[in-house]
Parts: structure tokens; sequence; C-alpha cells
């Protein structure tokens, strides 16, 4: 890099380094101009009043602090004192090479912060360092501009000629953007004492609680903890990237015992994964230095893997090509469409929901927070702060019910909070109970789904036997615009006459996976219908003690399910003896539903189409199976009605709502 043209030279011993605040991309860029000018002091675009509070915040690193400062009258100053600001990044440098630090904009009164309307930072590896600076130089300085800002430019002007006097050495200042040129028109020449204040009647310092780093933060956390991971020069051990999947609670069912990990574990082991894991993919060298910088578009590819793992050992469902595809595609759409080039939080987890559903927007909004230093609780009283304690001007608007957007940043991020036990315990005792029941919304859809897939069946066998001819003196049911257009050269229009199916359809089954194996989905269970409108189940399923999500609730994923109606007929198929010549849980399944099926037609929905076996035992009670290709279904309607929930007690019915998604 130029450091000439990145940091020139305004006055004799006096360089200004522009800056984006609060951006990741240029902590890199600031660390490698120290190293190459190596100033006697670094200057910095604080007030002077906060001198204190930011030398313990600095010290506190990697743990994030907040800088909090309110006076009577003016908009609270809230100052994040993150590892990737390069601010912040530009202090460190001068207490790791016992440089002085000096705070030198003027504390006039505060209105809150403009944004730099300046292109999005990781700009500078396509355009190169020197060239983005100056562009965010130029569009920077012509953004607002008031009064205020005139003081402080001429403030921070008359702080740095002082400061050139007492150095005796190169110093550099790092300014943000908006201010470098009338902060070097200012330095060319005479500037007097501003008028601000000396001090400030309260300054704190509070630990930052982690549910805020996302709100505040305009770069995802998960860049912060690799930057700070990357700028040490020491690489932890690139870690298996097993360790950096979530995984779910998981008890035995005799006595419920916990038998392995999931969030009973350190969570911090975890987030520790998730950073090193991405350390390793996702730095990339600056130019011009040894340095390594965080890609955040390599970031976005790392979050994406973690979560879809973690999305398929929570959930059971994995997340296919096409969903990925999809996924990156409306990210950067999204992203391009509010002026920036990569996607951050908010539009990953907007993605994720629109590709999947709120469980794969959890597990990317919790891979994309993962800093491992930010706990809870510290020596220093913990803020928990949105949003809205940082007035920027910002426009709210409806999002979705239960979450808000904030137009600008800070953003909140639209997921529902996942709730977590305080200790394993608190959900284990929901389950002392000896009865279960399903959950009433699943429900609902299943038996829609049902009905949805008996009326594909019997129109699909209408449309086998429909007749399609020339039209000569009567349009039987409608013109068949298909064949009409296959045939135009004849210079004829073609008809239909619906075909009529042989029945109604009664029974459906569903085969989302054979099991070959049968280890994969082990649980069998048959449920009678709680009401007239309900239908008897059977089904084969994961084993749903392996997934717990709420206190006495369970989690299973199907891997095949019988319908039949009316309800409370049906006896427990899997103990039948009748079924004992099944070859495997599907034709379990198959043969109960044609047994039970009050009508001639069974609908048989499986990846392929059922034995002649079964067609001539379907047959012998007079019934025919109608066979529908699961792959001619939409995969997202079959995610969802694929997913069943087992309650501990109806009682659990209430709460079940929270933890449900």
């Amino acid at each position: 890099m130029d450091i000439d043209v990145i940091a020139p030279e305004v006055i004799d011993g006096v360089r200004l380094l522009p800056i984006v605040h609060e951006r990741v991309d240029l902590a890199p860029v600031v660390r490698v101009t120290l190293d190459q000018v190596r100033p006697v002091a670094v200057a910095v675009e604080l007030p002077t009043t906060l001198a204190d509070a930011v030398s313990r915040a600095v010290d506190r690193l990697p743990r994030v602090s907040v800088v909090i400062s309110e006076e009577p009258g003016e908009d609270a100053l809230v100052w994040v004192v993150a590892p990737g600001d390069p601010i912040v990044e530009g202090l460190r440098w001068a207490a790791d090479n016992d440089r002085p630090a000096l705070l030198v904009d003027p504390d006039v009164r505060y209105r809150g912060r403009h944004r730099d309307p300046v292109p999005d930072p990781y700009a500078l590896w396509s355009l190169g360092t020197e060239k983005y600076l100056e562009t965010v130089r130029r569009l920077a300085a012509s953004g607002p501009h008031d009064d205020t800002d005139t003081l402080r430019e001429r403030g921070m002007a008359y702080h740095l000629q002082r400061a050139r006097c007492e150095a005796g050495g190169p110093i550099v200042c790092l300014v943000g953007a908006a201010h470098v040129d009338r902060v070097a028109s200012h330095l060319r020449s005479q500037t007097v004492p501003p008028l601000a204040r000396q001090r400030r009647s309260r300054v704190e310092l509070r630990h930052l609680h982690p549910d805020s780093l996302t709100a505040l933060l305009p770069d995802p956390p998960l860049a912060h903890a690799v930057h700070e991971t990357l700028r040490s020069g020491n690489l932890p051990e690139r870690p298996d990237f097993a360790a950096t999947v979530s995984r779910p609670i998981e008890f035995v069912a005799a006595g419920l015992r916990v038998i392995t990990g999931g969030r009973d574990e350190d969570p911090g082991q975890r987030s520790r994964a998730v950073v090193a894991f991405a350390a390793h993919s996702a730095g990339r060298p600056l130019t011009g230095g040894s340095h390594q910088a965080v890609d955040r578009r390599a970031l976005g590819r790392v979050v994406w893997r973690v979560a879809a793992e973690s999305y398929r050992e929570q959930t059971r469902s994995d997340t296919s090509h096409w969903q990925r595809r999809m996924y990156f595609d409306f990210a950067r759409r999204f992203t391009r469409v509010q002026g920036g080039l990569v996607a951050g939080v908010y539009e990953w987890v907007v993605a994720a929901r629109g590709v999947a559903d709120d469980n794969l927007a959890w597990e990317v909004f919790d891979a994309a927070r993962s800093y491992p230093w930010q706990e809870a609780t510290a020596e220093l009283m913990t803020a928990s702060i949105d949003g809205e304690l940082l007035d920027l001007g910002t426009r709210r608007v409806r999002f979705r019910r239960r979450f808000l957007r904030v137009k600008q940043r800070p953003v909140a991020i639209p997921v529902r909070q996942r709730p977590e036990p305080t200790d394993v315990g608190e959900w284990l005792h929901a389950f002392d109970g000896d009865g279960i029941c399903s959950y009433p919304p699943e429900d609902v859809v299943v038996e829609d789904y049902g009905r949805f897939l008996q009326q594909k069946a019997v129109s699909n066998l209408a449309a086998e036997t429909s007749r399609v001819e020339p039209f000569v003196s009567s349009m039987l049911d409608g013109i068949d615009i298909r064949e009409t257009l296959l045939n135009w050269h004849e210079g004829r229009v073609y008809v239909r006459e619906l075909g009529k199916a042989p029945g109604a359809a009664g029974s459906v089954v569903v085969i989302f996976d054979p099991d070959e194996g049968g280890g994969e989905f082990p649980h069998l269970m048959t449920w009678l219908g709680e009401h007239e409108q309900e239908s008897d189940m059977a089904f084969y399923s994961s084993i749903p003690t392996q997934q717990i999500v709420g206190p006495g609730i369970m989690r299973a994923t199907y891997g095949g399910f019988m319908l039949t109606y009316p309800p409370g007929r049906v006896y427990d198929i899997w103990r039948d003896l009748d079924y004992r010549t099944a070859r495997s849980k599907p034709e379990v399944l198959l043969m109960a539903a044609v047994d039970y099926s009050q009508d001639k037609l069974v609908v048989h929905v499986a990846a392929h189409p059922p034995s002649q076996r079964m067609r001539s035992y379907a047959a012998s009670q007079a019934k025919r199976i109608v066979h529908i290709p699961i792959g001619s279904l939409s995969p997202i309607t079959l995610r969802k009605v694929r997913v069943v929930h087992i309650l501990a007690g109806r009682d659990k019915r209430d709460v079940a709502k929270d933890y449900i998604w």
C-alpha cells in the first residue's frame, strides 16, 4: 500500500488516515499503516472527555465494552468498543507499542451521528485500498455537514497542531472520512482553542451483554471475533468441523437421563470452535503487509455451512443444493438493493427463513453472533442495549409479527429468541407425567395435507381416463389448449372430456424415507384421533427423546406415516400380527392403509411405486393403490409436514408455541 496516498502528510509531522467507523474491513488497514509509519503517537476522533473510560475499555479487550454518557438536553453518547473498529485498532496499536493515544475531538453538544454516505468497505478488495479510501473521502465529504461538525473539525486541527509541537515526531490521526478534508484544511491555517466542555458530569463504562452485540455492531460479531483472532498472528489449530455444529439435547427414554451434549454443554466451547474454523476459512492476506483481514464474503459461506449442518442436527432435515443457491442469491440481491456489497446478519437471516423456516434462520443467527469472550456477566455492570438508545434518525417498519426491522443500523434481527433451559433439570421435570399428546397446529397441517393428497389422487386418475378429440359439434368439458397448440399446423381446435375416478380416496400413506437400514427412524407409534374431524395415524420416526426442545416437548422427524378416517378404529399396527408378512416399515403402513380404508382408493406417496405384491394385496380387498411421486410435490411443504412434536401431557400445549417453530 502507498502510505502517502492512504494517509497523506497534511502538514509536517501529521498524517490523516480516513476511516469508516466501526467497519471490520478497515481495521487491518489501520494496523498496516501504523506499522509502516511507526508514529510517536496515535490520535483518534474521540472526545477528549472520554479518555479514562476509553483507556479502560481498550484494556478489557477482547471483551466488548460500551461507553455511555448522558448530559441534560442532549442525546445519549454510546460508543461500543469492539476489536474490529478501526479507531479501536489504532488505540490498541498505541498500547501494544507503548505510544501515547491522543483523543483530539472536542466535546461539543452531542446531537447523534450521521451515517457517512460511503460504499461498502468490502470494495477495497476490488478497488485497492488507495482508490477505495480516495473514493470514500470524496463521497463522505459531500454528505450532511452542520455547525457542530465545523466546531469539531477546527477543534481536532487545534489539538493536532499542539500535539505535533509536543510529540517531536510523526503523528497519525484516524479521522472519519467525512471530516478528513476539512480537518486538513484547518490544519494548514491558524487555529484557536475550541469552545468545548472539559469534562462530562457522568461517563460510565459497562460490559455489553452478548445479546446486544448483533444489534449494535454493523458487522457480524463473528467478523469481530475472527479479526481478533487474525490480528494476534497466532492462529489456533483448525478445529474439526463437527465441533462447530449445534447439537440437540438428548435423553434416554428410560428415566430421562442426560446422555450426551448439546445445549447443556459449555456454549463457549462451540463458539470458540466456530471462530477458529472461520479464521482458517475466511482470512485473507492484506495487500502491503503480512496481516490477515476478514473476508466477509467467505465468512458468509462459513456461516451457511455451520448453520445448515446445525439445522440438520436439530431438525433432522437436510438443506438441498437449490436452497443453498437461493439463499446466497437472495441475500446478494437484497444486499444490493440496500446499497451494500456483502450480506450481513440481517440479510442472512431473512434469506434463511425464506428458503426454509425459522429454525434455519435461528441457526444462521446463532452462528453469526459467535463471540466466545463475551459472557453475560463480568467485573463491570452489564448493559443490555437495543437500537432505540442510538438515535440515528432511522424509520422503523414492521417486518413480521413479533419482529422489528430498522431501516438503517442498528438492525433488529428478525428471529425469535429460542428459549434455553437455565439447567438441564428444568426441562427434565416436565416429563414426570405418564401421558403424551400431539401439538394441535401440526395436526391441522397434516390433516389438511392428507385431504390435499386425496384430491390430487382422484384428480390424477380422472386425468388418466380423460378423452381428447378434435372439435366437431360439442365443446365437451372445454378446449384442451395443450393439444390444440401441439397440433396448430392442422388448423383445428381440440376439446377434452374429463374422465371419472373409479371411487373416492380413503387412507393416505406418505413415505419420506424407507429407512432400509432400520436405524435412522426406529421409533414406532400409532395414534388415535382425538375427535371426529381427526384421522387415526401410524408412523415411524426418529427417536423423540433425542431432541428435547422445551419443557416436556420433544421433536421428531417422520420417516413415514399413514392417515385413515374415521378415527378411533386402528389397533397398534406395529404389534398387529396381520402385518407380520410385511418386509419393511413402509409395507406395514401400506397394508394397514388398505385394511382400514373405507374407500376404494388408497393414496401412496413415495419416491418409488409400490411393489406388485402390494398392488395384489390391495386388489384382493377390492382396493386400488394410487401412487403419487414424492418428487412432484413441494419440498418446502413436505419439510414442514415431516416434523412432529410430542408433548408430555396436554398441559404443555399452552406453552408449546414458545418452543415450536
